[in-house]
């Protein structure tokens, strides 16, 4: 009987594991919510009342095949309800934590506030999963915290 179990359990398909994410957090930005496959960090020193604050998103997603990438990102963007775009400028492909991706570098609009942000993204693919990854904040707060954001997307890592 053990053994019959033993090869029935062989045959059976084996879940795949959890990637566990690193998210690194920063003296001001910290993950404020993991909802709806989203992982949010946002500036924990902004005024509550603030219209927009410095921010960054991370959201798994299927994975993308080498074919599929051009032009991946800037879909992506355009569907991203928090953001409104006018032209995007072309994708950058390079190469982050060993793994292709895609960067634009962007204005957008806050689409409740109004409110001009500045905007990386970016797209990572992996064999088995890709990442969208957005920092985005006002001016003057990425001219704050700019560098930040960029450390936490730079430390951002699966596995």
């Amino acid at each position: 009987m053990l053994r019959r179990t033993l090869l029935l359990a062989a045959l059976l398909p084996v879940p795949v594991r959890a990637q566990r994410l690193v998210v690194p957090e920063g003296e001001h930005l910290r993950i404020v919510a993991r909802q709806w496959g989203w992982t949010v960090l946002r500036d924990v020193t902004a005024p509550a009342d603030a219209a927009e604050t410095a921010l960054v998103l991370i959201r798994p997603q299927r994975p993308v095949p080498p074919e599929a990438r051009a032009g991946h990102l800037a879909a992506t963007l355009r569907n991203l309800r928090p953001f409104r775009f006018g032209p995007l400028p072309a994708e950058t492909e390079v190469r982050i934590g060993g793994l292709p991706a895609t960067v634009i570098e962007t204005t957008a609009t806050g689409a409740r506030s109004g409110q001009i942000l500045r905007l990386r993204a970016e797209s990572r693919f992996a064999p088995e999963r890709s990442w969208l990854l957005v920092a985005a904040a006002p001016p003057a707060a990425w001219d704050a915290l700019g560098p930040e954001m960029l450390a936490i997307l730079q430390d951002f890592h699966s596995g």
